[in-house]
């Protein structure tokens, strides 16, 4: 097995990952078959690159109507607002969790790994401690609480391209796959997207390659 993590994303490009990342939280491989390609639904209006993930299915408890983000391009080092607009089915507990993977996605081979197979790094947050949830009640009322209640919503959570764990330019797979507790899909979206500094010359200090000279979103 030959594991695509960050840490190896780096040393394609001739550099050391810090110590904490080094070692996947996810250790299964993820395979690209047939239909499943990771690319294979289109995006979501709102003009973010994000897509519906291939295990999204109208069941979802949050039916998503668009994305956006509060900044485009997002550079290294950016924080920033996901608003997701769409309507709850039905409400769950506030033991949901958010869990969230980053991985080389479409390019794990120029990083070295074997054609169909990508890993990467993995993690889990409380859905409700991740989420901001605003809808509309009637009388002028809103809900802002978590877990939400069925109806129309606004959704925002915020997200961090820390130096710390993406300190070089290249392309780089997220994928945000919300559950309740009892397994449930609340929504899950993914996108491959360039990640580059906003400073030309901090750019230039990585070793030239086509991850080095990337465009947003891809």
């Amino acid at each position: 097995m030959h594991p695509i993590t960050l840490a190896k994303i780096y040393n394609s490009l001739g550099l050391t990952l810090s110590s904490g990342l080094q070692t996947p939280l996810g250790s299964s491989p993820s395979k690209i078959h047939g239909n499943h390609h990771l690319f294979s639904r289109p995006e979501l209006p709102g003009g973010s690159p994000f897509s519906l993930c291939d295990v999204s299915q109208p069941t979802d408890l949050f039916q998503i109507d668009s994305i956006e983000l509060s900044k485009q391009p997002v550079y290294i080092g950016d924080a920033v607002l996901f608003h997701l607009y769409g309507e709850f089915q039905g409400s769950f507990t506030p033991n949901a969790t958010m869990n969230f993977r980053v991985d080389c996605g479409s390019h794990c081979e120029e990083y070295g790994g074997p054609p169909g197979e990508r890993e990467g790094e993995s993690g889990e947050m409380p859905f409700c401690d991740l989420t901001e949830i605003e809808q509309p009640l009637g009388g002028g009322k809103r809900n802002e609480t978590c877990p939400p209640v069925e109806g129309h919503a606004l959704l925002t959570s915020p997200g961090y391209a820390w130096r710390m764990f993406f300190g070089a330019p290249g392309w780089y797979n997220f994928t945000f796959d919300a559950k309740t507790a009892e397994g449930d899909r609340i929504y899950c979206v993914t996108a491959e997207v360039c990640l580059r500094y906003e400073d030309e010359d901090e750019n230039k200090r990585y070793r030239p390659t086509p991850a080095r000279d990337c465009k947003w979103p891809r």
